[in-house]
């Protein structure tokens, strides 16, 4: 790659400004941009190559460079950018760094640095600038600096040590009060640890399930399926392998085919049972069959496949539905099956006998540490890393920055993931950024620095707004719009994070009743109650709706009171009161007008029938951003939920199921298959459950058990 303004005199490095600062990624590609190179990143957390042009005009001495700003600010230290410039060494003849290779960060003539080594490497401007050393030193330099950057390093260039949320803590093996023995142990009560120990149970095993709360997760509860018996008696018929590809296409194929197929085959025999395991309690699981289907103007798909628990009998709207209702049935019939249920328990450590086979765990209980030794299997089911903002950031997930609230995630610190990793187990190769994030976050303050970061609002203290996934005009900081709003949660989401503060503010007026009834959104987005469909009670106080009156006492007048919505009787009073630049805002509204009436959009082409007029008022403004909703990343697994190590082998006795595996998801959530997330969550445990029992699964696929290692 060379640059037109490059001075033709000038030999070229390439070199990868990623090395162990996965906080640096998306800074990494945007210098690659700028300089005329570009991030070929084969890895999430290993070294390729990145092409940048040192020799571009204006690098005329490494002080000079505009690395030096850019790495200072990132790290908040000084960065010596002459040490990692290398372009002081390019008179010296030198036109490339050692080559790298392989997942595992492996180079030539060195000793390989495991993935575990990188998570525990070194800061940002230390290991970038060994990095630029190696531009120019000698092979047996280069040797050295890569042995003491290996897999045991956790230190800077100047030998203090970087403390990492994959630091494996002292063992408290010595400090057991107690030891108890079972068959197998679930770690984590949400839906994937509830359905695994389940399962477990009804097979005969002795299971104990510990949750680090004072009561199981009761979060979620939508499962995608493609071949339930529910969906057979209806005459639902899809294609699997479509589906199939259509996940892998959203995963950029950076996913596990394998584990996709497995679960594409078997998530219809998963709800047979899930539904028989509901009607033993008086409940019922029904299929959405009100979907979207590929439109004359839309790509968006979603097939008749989300399935829900409720309790009979349907009503025409606000039916208690989900994991409110499922997991209290599940955890009676857990125990009724004799399984065991502590709270207030905390997994800390695994125990490993000398062949790395895990046949424990031991946890914290009232101050004290109790053994829990396990003759077949521990399971992992924590939830992911969604609560942990330590670990986002090590990992480079950055859309966490952009979100304002979160829900589900309070408890999911990474334990999981954590353990596994400490008992050998490789990262997925996706694990730098698969988040699944809605754009219905509430802004009440008035942040314009873009670090939204939260605000430290979950649970109960979060703030929705529900309809923020209905295509109204969405506007910038600048009062433009930016996108086409006809598309999935978060591919809205991501266009707003490219836009100033990364939020945007959604308008609408006074008939957005007749609006929401017209645009017709489906899965949670759904708003307007329709037969046929999941008309379901959203959080003790939403539902979709049957009358203008209802959408007017259940989203507007209560969230105009608390200060979500901004109303205003004229446009240009709802303006002002957004802060935005009025001229250019007026402006966008009136274009967006006149596009409505032409009924065609000439700007972004969104369908027709979801471009609706801002012309009546009291006018209404909501400021939004992300709601991280959980992680969708963890450990390497195998067909049976088994994690893997970086050398493919399986640690045997341990099992990682829902959010604490990799491999079904990358860079972004495939929103249109609703409950996807769950049904990969529980089918996960499900299936793992089985192995554990040495079941065969409901659907074999032949496929999938071959691709492993032996």
């Amino acid at each position: 790659m060379t640059s037109d303004s490059a001075p033709t005199n000038r030999k070229r490095v390439s070199i990868c400004l990623c090395m162990r600062a996965p906080s640096l990624w998306p800074h990494c590609r945007a210098l690659s941009a700028s300089w005329g190179g570009g991030c070929a990143r084969l890895s999430s957390v290993s070294i390729v190559s990145s092409l940048v042009e040192l020799g571009r005009a204006g690098l005329t001495k490494c002080g000079e460079c505009q690395l030096t700003s850019l790495l200072s600010r990132q790290s908040g230290s000084s960065v010596d950018c002459a040490a990692m410039c290398a372009d002081r060494r390019l008179a010296d003849g030198a036109t490339s760094v050692p080559q790298f290779r392989s997942r595992r960060f492996e180079m030539k003539g060195t000793d390989r640095i495991s993935r575990r080594g990188f998570l525990t490497g070194a800061a940002a401007t230390g290991a970038l600038a060994a990095m630029g050393a190696l531009a120019g030193c000698s092979p047996k330099a280069a040797d050295e600096m890569a042995q003491e950057g290996g897999a045991e390093s956790t230190s800077s260039s100047e030998g203090t040590k970087t403390p990492s949320v994959f630091d494996k803590p002292e063992s408290v093996a010595d400090q057991v009060k107690e030891t108890k023995d079972y068959d197998v142990v679930v770690v984590g009560g949400g839906n994937s640890g509830v359905v695994g120990a389940l399962e477990l149970a009804q097979l005969g095993a002795k299971v104990l399930l510990i949750e680090q709360s004072t009561a199981c997760t009761k979060y979620a509860g939508d499962i995608d399926a493609l071949d339930s018996q529910i969906q057979k008696d209806l005459g639902i018929e899809i294609d699997k392998e479509w589906v199939i590809k259509d996940l892998v296409r959203y995963g950029q194929g950076k996913v596990d085919e394998n584990l996709i197929r497995q679960w594409a085959y078997n998530a219809g025999a998963f709800i047979d049972w899930y539904q028989a395991n509901m009607q033993k309690k008086g409940l019922d699981v029904m299929v959405d069959t009100v979907c979207k289907k590929f439109e004359p103007e839309g790509i968006w798909y979603s097939p008749a496949s989300v399935h829900t628990a409720y309790q009979p009998p349907l009503k025409e709207t606000a039916n208690s539905m989900g994991s409110e209702i499922a997991i209290p049935a599940m955890l009676e019939l857990f125990e009724e099956a004799g399984g065991e249920v502590m709270y207030e328990t905390t997994a800390v450590e695994l125990v490993q006998d000398d062949s790395g086979k895990v046949t424990g765990v031991i946890a914290e209980r009232d101050g004290e540490y109790v053994q829990f030794n396990t003759a077949k299997a521990v399971m992992l089911a924590t939830g992911g890393f969604g609560g942990n903002k330590d670990m986002m950031d090590e990992l480079g997930v950055m859309s966490h920055k952009f979100c304002s609230c979160h829900i589900g995630t309070e408890n999911a610190h990474g334990d999981g993931i954590r353990m596994a990793v400490w008992a050998g187990a490789d990262l997925d190769y996706a694990c730098e950024g698969t988040c699944n994030i809605f754009d219905r976050g509430c802004i009440t303050g008035n942040d314009e620095n873009g670090d939204i970061g939260l605000q430290g609002q979950g649970g109960a203290d979060a703030r929705l707004w529900w309809p923020g996934s209905q295509p109204f005009l969405r506007v910038n900081a600048f009062g433009k719009r930016f996108c086409n709003e006809d598309g999935p949660y978060d591919i809205v989401f991501n266009q707003a994070c490219m836009q100033p503060g990364h939020y945007w503010w959604q308008v609408f007026d006074a008939s957005s009743w007749e609006d929401v009834v017209a645009f017709g959104t489906t899965i949670c987005s759904r708003v307007v109650a329709e037969e046929g469909a999941k008309n379901c009670l959203l959080l003790g106080q939403y539902y979709p709706c049957t009358s203008a009156e209802e959408w007017q006492s259940v989203f507007i007048d209560p969230n105009v009171e608390s200060g979500i919505l901004l109303k205003a009787d004229t446009i240009e009073e709802l303006v002002d009161m957004m802060g935005l630049p009025k001229e250019q805002t007026l402006a966008t509204i009136e274009r967006y007008n006149e596009l409505a009436a032409k009924g065609v959009d000439e700007d972004f082409h969104k369908a027709s029938f979801r471009l609706t007029a801002i012309d009546e008022g009291p006018f209404y403004a909501c400021k939004l951003a992300g709601w991280l909703l959980s992680t969708m990343s963890g450990v390497r697994v195998d067909y049976t939920y088994t994690p893997l190590t970086s050398e493919g082998d399986r640690i045997e006795g341990l099992k990682c199921v829902g959010l604490d595996h990799g491999g079904f998801f990358n860079g972004m959530y495939a929103q249109y298959y609703g409950g996807l997330n769950m049904s990969h969550n529980v089918v996960s445990s499900w299936l793992a459950a089985m192995d554990i029992m040495g079941q065969e699964y409901p659907v074999p696929v032949t496929s999938a058990a071959n691709a492993y290692k032996a």
